[in-house]
């Protein structure tokens, strides 16, 4: 797995425990496209990561910091400026079908990163209707969520949150207790695009597949079940 030197331009932090990374890098250009994955080698290993965006000679990463991975915990200490060995060539199966249908795309955690990925590039494909469903423990960790807010204000995105360990004016609970009144909305020829918690993935699929939705219109990075299992 060949990896080129890169710099970090741009850190911000997104929650208390997340922060935004924009990496570029030195010499070369990213191949691959939304929701797949790039990988970081730090002095403390090496960890896949998937992207929010690739832009030629830049990425960006949204990284949490759990205190007990070697990989994450090294870059929350990391400064614009500081260098980082990165895979150029991006991999997975998380992409995009088509833009000419109703998407859904259903996220946990840190799952989101992809999936505002996979959200970017259909509105910029202008994508006719999307539904971004995010779940997450408690309000600070709903991540993105002004910028979800601001595309359903002036694109044709609907925003559905949840939160499974704090009251709020919002629904509370797993947020694929909220697909069948999605499925039951929206068009059938729907695409939905789900990434998080192996968990959380296995449960929206199996929600999904008692909602009637077809086995090819659902999609994920496919390593989930035999976590689960």
């Amino acid at each position: 797995m060949p990896l080129e030197e890169a710099t970090i331009t741009s850190v911000t932090p997104i929650s208390p425990d997340c922060k935004q990374y924009i990496i570029e890098l030195d010499q070369g250009t990213f191949t691959g496209e939304a929701g797949q994955h790039t990988a970081l080698r730090t002095e403390n290993g090496v960890k896949p990561y998937s992207v929010l965006a690739v832009d030629e000679a830049r990425i960006g990463l949204m990284i949490r910091a759990y205190g007990t991975d070697g990989v994450a915990d090294y870059m929350n200490n990391q400064s614009v400026g500081d260098t980082v060995q990165v895979k150029p060539r991006l991999t997975g199966s998380l992409t995009l079908r088509q833009t000419d249908s109703p998407a859904v795309f259903v996220g946990t955690g840190t799952g989101i990163t992809p999936l505002i990925g996979l959200l970017q590039a259909y509105i910029l494909d202008d994508g006719p209707q999307a539904v971004f469903m995010f779940g997450e423990k408690t309000q600070e960790q709903l991540l993105y969520k002004s910028l979800l807010e601001q595309y359903e204000l002036t694109r044709p995105v609907e925003t559905r949150f949840s939160l499974s360990r704090e009251d709020w004016e919002g629904h509370t609970g797993y947020i694929q207790e909220q697909l069948p009144d999605v499925v039951e909305t929206i068009e059938r020829d729907a695409d939905y695009y789900v990434c998080g918690v192996p968990a959380a993935v296995v449960a929206a699929k199996d929600k999904l597949d008692a909602l009637s939705v077809p086995s090819d219109r659902v999609h994920t990075e496919g390593w989930e079940d035999a976590q689960v299992a």
